[in-house]
């Protein structure tokens, strides 16, 4: 059974999509339950058909979903499956607990050099998209440093590893 979208719930909402220009439907992805209550993530997107969209922002909190996707709705526009991946990669970089100064603006440079989409969620939040595996992979290599000497925290986009 599929969600269904109440009036109140929590809607993490994206203010400036990376392909804004291109997107002409908002289409929501259900994130989890809590408290008693769903919460949301609203995605742009461009409309293909009646119920088929493609992703034009990076994912913060949806898993499974990357920019480009083109994804299958419910009647109320819930993602309920992606129909062709675009073979884009999401990451979400968060600095919150960071001690090292300059660190949002270190890796913002390095992901520009690589020509990396970025769209930021707050002051803390960042999300990337690569993509290819290649690009995927510079970026995986760069953010574990960064990780790993205490400056950010990094995850995919992907809820499980391939094959797993």
């Amino acid at each position: 059974m599929s969600k269904i979208f109440q009036a109140g719930e929590y809607v993490a909402v994206h203010n400036s999509p990376v392909w804004r220009d291109k997107a002409n439907f908002i289409i929501r992805a259900h994130l989890e339950e809590k408290n008693n209550r769903s919460e949301w993530e609203q995605l742009w997107a461009i409309r293909l058909d009646e119920k088929r969209f493609s992703i034009c922002c990076i994912p913060f909190f949806a898993f499974d979903l990357a920019l480009g996707d083109e994804v299958e709705t419910d009647d109320s526009y819930i993602v309920q499956r992606v129909v062709a991946a675009s073979g884009q990669y999401t990451f979400r970089v968060w600095f919150g607990d960071s001690t090292y100064p300059g660190i949002r603006d270190e890796v913002v440079k390095h992901m520009e050099s690589l020509t990396v989409e970025i769209e930021w969620s707050s002051e803390n939040l960042l999300a990337l998209s690569a993509f290819d595996a290649e690009q995927a992979q510079q970026v995986a290599d760069y953010l574990h440093s960064r990780q790993s000497a205490g400056h950010l925290i990094y995850e995919t986009g992907k809820s499980t590893l391939p094959g797993s």
